[in-house]
């Protein structure tokens, strides 16, 4: 079914191996500023017999022809597109800049989705103004020390390394527009409009999004969980893969399966 939506929207996506089962909740996960789906590879792989689990690339990014963009209505209105063109309703997994996209298509679009997991992220993303002209000024100075700071300081210097090498392959606007997007992002006033159920993760040592703004999403959400990750920074999914899948397993559990 997944593949009904990338026959009439040409984004990038990676799938559970085994074919789609529709007794079974379906989730698509959405990675963060200058990300890209293979984040998510752990998850989609240790979801597969109890969730049909996805991970897409946004425009601009993997294997999702561009332009990226700088403003998260416009990759919400994408998401939309790529929903409408196949029957699969899933729950929608965002990281980041991704959770922004899930708030803002639940907002939006509800009919489009069944649920919302918004990990280490918020209802309102502000940018430092230093860090976005830092990364206009000096690009890899500023993506090596942001990066550093995004894990745990109980994480793998090895793993924040293989990060930090593969977010200097990404051209500079890609994450500066994503970073941009992040920073005009507000939609605390209109979380009460929100009735899906919802699940807010994240990790026990997140800087970026610390755990303050998951549990304003558990305060405001009509239906909303929390779930900690222990030994994890904003990069939850790679530093402790197991307990975030496990954490999803969980909510996905309550989730009807969905489709058109």
């Amino acid at each position: 079914m997944w593949d009904q939506h990338t026959s009439k929207v040409n984004a990038g996506l990676i799938h559970c191996r085994k074919p789609f089962d529709p007794q079974l909740p379906s989730l698509l996960m959405i990675h963060g500023s200058g990300g890209y789906k293979e984040l998510f590879r752990m998850q989609v792989n240790g979801l597969e017999g109890r969730v049909n689990a996805a991970a897409i690339d946004l425009p601009g990014h993997g294997d999702t022809p561009g332009p990226s963009m700088d403003r998260v209505p416009a990759y919400t209105a994408w998401l939309a597109t790529f929903l409408e063109a196949g029957p699969v309703r899933p729950v929608v997994l965002g990281h980041s800049l991704g959770g922004a996209i899930a708030l803002q298509i639940a907002l939006d679009r509800p009919d489009l989705i069944s649920g919302l997991i918004c990990l280490g992220s918020g209802a309102r993303l502000r940018v430092m103004p230093e860090i976005l002209s830092g990364m206009k000024e000096d690009y890899v100075a500023h993506t090596k020390n942001g990066l550093a700071f995004s894990y745990s300081d109980k994480t793998d210097r090895k793993l924040v390394q293989q990060g930090i090498d593969r977010m200097l392959q990404v051209p500079p606007e890609v994450p500066i527009g994503d970073f941009t997007a992040c920073d005009n992002f507000d939609v605390i006033p209109r979380l009460g409009e929100i009735k899906l159920p919802a699940l807010a993760l994240v990790g026990a040592d997140d800087r970026l999004t610390p755990l303050k703004y998951s549990q304003f999403l558990v305060d405001k959400l009509p239906d909303c969980q929390l779930a900690i990750v222990e030994d994890a920074g904003h990069m939850a999914s790679v530093e402790q893969p197991e307990a975030v899948t496990e954490a999803i397993s969980r909510f996905m559990a309550g989730i009807k399966p969905a489709a058109v």
